[in-house]
């Protein structure tokens, strides 16, 4: 029957844990894709050649080699271009007109004709319109600089770049198609650890104390439960979370493409330092307070502050004396540099030691609090038990119980 009711606990302990999983799954994929790239690549496109001249090739090799398009279809005519965007095929068209090639080299202009999908995401449309803007510019520039049109057909041209000769590119480091990735994504991610660190651990200890109080009704106070119903819930909530996190966490960066660093598993030593900084923090104000509304503006009052003064939208350095001050006695901000360090820019877990040091610091305290509180529930249940025997003994015996 043990092994029975020990299997159940395990099934309904890895229950729990794969519902936060995919509830946290959820809540960062949410936050990653608000931050997500939305300039489009690889534009579905249609081309219709009606020119089939040493420009017209040399129009669609820069096209080609751009990553903005994928050029998908080369339509007969403009019909055909229309009836592609109909049915959703292409957001993209470009018609190269007759007499192209020889109405340029008369200097005279062309129009090229720029089909769109309007039912498209509108930033595909726009971005595709003004990339071909950009290829068109570098041709007439190269034509006005008398370069061999032949040179710019089919093959490649080693001789004169089809780029502008300065060009800016970017370099991220977490992930080319995720926006100010160093700071707002793991800050909401961080977010998200908090409330549930907080309150996964909150109501283990008050289901624990409820069920007791009921056996106890002295018992006013979760700090006077013995401390195998304290201990219990809190290293299962910790292992719990923490595995709940690091999965989700990982997850989600599978999900939207961003590589994992090598040294996944010291990002995972991170996360459970920081869900124990939390959690003992959460065990110490659930042990002494009672009132859940209190307890609930409590939290509030740790996490959103902790959250906002993370340095995450406002570098540190920049802040007021007071959100500097306030935002520096939660753990959030020192966890927040420990993951940027180590996961954002894939550096050992020993360049972290500073910040791991001050959240091992309010672990610490916490623990010791705790304890404290502990020591303390232990003298007020003593007291409970000796009235206890007091009340028995002044008792009046009934004939009955002394018959």
């Amino acid at each position: 029957m043990a092994k029975i009711t020990s299997f159940g606990l395990f099934g309904r302990l890895l229950f729990r844990t794969v519902l936060i999983i995919l509830a946290l799954t959820l809540f960062f994929s949410l936050m990653a894709g608000m931050y997500y790239k939305s300039e489009p690549r690889a534009i579905r496109t249609a081309v219709c050649d009606l020119d089939h001249s040493p420009l017209s090739r040399a129009l669609i090799f820069s096209i080609n080699s751009s990553q903005l398009y994928r050029i998908e279809y080369q339509a007969a005519d403009y019909n055909e271009i229309k009836s592609l965007i109909d049915y959703g095929k292409v957001d993209l068209g470009l018609v190269i007109p007759e007499n192209t090639y020889r109405e340029v080299m008369n200097h005279r202009p062309v129009n090229l004709l720029t089909v769109l999908n309007g039912t498209a995401n509108p930033i595909v449309p726009k971005l595709g319109l003004g990339g071909l803007k950009q290829i068109v510019m570098t041709l007439n520039m190269q034509l006005a600089s008398h370069l061999p049109v032949d040179e710019l057909g089919s093959i490649p041209n080693t001789r004169h770049a089809l780029k502008p000769l300065l060009n800016v590119n970017e370099r991220v480091f977490y992930s080319p198609t995720v926006n100010m990735e160093s700071s707002m994504l793991p800050a909401f991610m961080g977010l998200a650890m908090q409330i549930v660190s907080m309150l996964i651990v909150l109501l283990a200890l008050r289901t624990n104390h409820k069920q007791i109080r009921g056996l106890v009704p002295e018992l006013k106070l979760a700090r006077q439960m013995p401390v195998k119903a304290i201990l219990m819930p809190f290293i299962t909530s910790w292992l719990m979370v923490g595995t709940a996190i690091s999965t989700a966490f990982f997850l989600t960066m599978h999900i939207f493409s961003i590589p994992l660093p090598a040294n996944a598993w010291d990002t995972v030593a991170i996360i459970f330092i920081f869900v124990l900084s939390m959690e003992t923090l959460s065990v110490l104000i659930t042990l002494n307070i009672d009132n859940v509304v209190a307890l609930t503006a409590l939290i509030t009052l740790i996490v959103m502050p902790a959250f906002m003064y993370s340095g995450y939208l406002v570098p540190f350095e920049q802040m007021a004396s007071f959100p500097k001050w306030f935002g520096g006695i939660f753990p959030l901000r020192y966890y927040l540099h420990a993951l940027y360090l180590v996961f954002n820019h894939h550096l050992p877990l020993s360049a972290a030691g500073h910040w791991l040091a001050i959240l091992g610091k309010f672990i610490g305290l916490f623990l010791l609090l705790i304890i404290l509180s502990v020591l303390i529930g232990r003298i007020e249940s003593r007291g409970f038990s000796i009235n206890q025997r007091k009340e028995n003994t002044k008792k009046p015996v009934s004939s009955e119980e002394i018959s």
